[in-house]
């Protein structure tokens, strides 16, 4: 509406400025509404675009059996790390117990009948490990005093110097003859 249009209404011509600057003001400030929506209407688009193009990229690929298999990796990863530390438990166990040969020792064990509780200890290894020790007593070290190997006793004083021993004594550890 324009002024001289208020005017022939009769409205006197102060009131019809004052109402123009009001309605330039709110005409005015739904302009910029309208500017705002617009921009918020065009990001939306883009955005909307933009998600629709990684969709695509997406696209036949099977999110279920991407899941499925992420989880029988994980299970398979879990299982995998389980036995290594029941392995390595095994080992310590062994060392522990001075097997001669670890390797030897632990394939006398049944690792099916072993458990690891979650403080890290083994439980069903020494029941298997006494009968093991009691049955092939060989495969751990002695506690005893005695030197490893067999001790051979020749008659002479291995301490002593060798120039003591005589002829005849040499002769005899050996089983020769006495020399003529």
């Amino acid at each position: 509406m324009t002024k001289e249009e208020l005017v022939t209404l009769g409205v006197s011509e102060d009131i019809a400025d004052k109402v123009l600057d009001q309605h330039t003001a709110e005409l005015t400030a739904e302009q910029q509404k309208t500017t705002d929506i617009t921009a918020e209407l065009t990001a939306a688009k883009n955005t909307v675009a933009e998600l629709t193009d990684k969709v695509k990229a997406f696209d036949g690929a099977d999110v279920e059996g991407l899941k499925k298999a992420a989880a029988d990796w994980e299970s398979k990863y879990n299982a995998d790390i389980a036995a290594l530390k029941l392995d390595k438990a095994l080992e310590l166990s062994l060392i522990g117990a001075k097997a001669r040969d670890i390797g030897i020792a632990k394939s006398q064990i049944d690792s099916s009948l072993l458990k690891l509780d979650a403080d890290g200890k083994l439980t069903g290894l020494s029941e298997q490990l006494d009968k093991l020790k009691a049955d092939k007593s060989f495969l751990f070290e002695d506690n005893s005093s005695e030197p490893n190997g067999a001790r051979i006793d020749t008659g002479i004083d291995h301490g002593s110097a060798t120039e003591t021993v005589s002829d005849a004594q040499a002769r005899a550890v050996m089983g020769l003859p006495a020399s003529k």
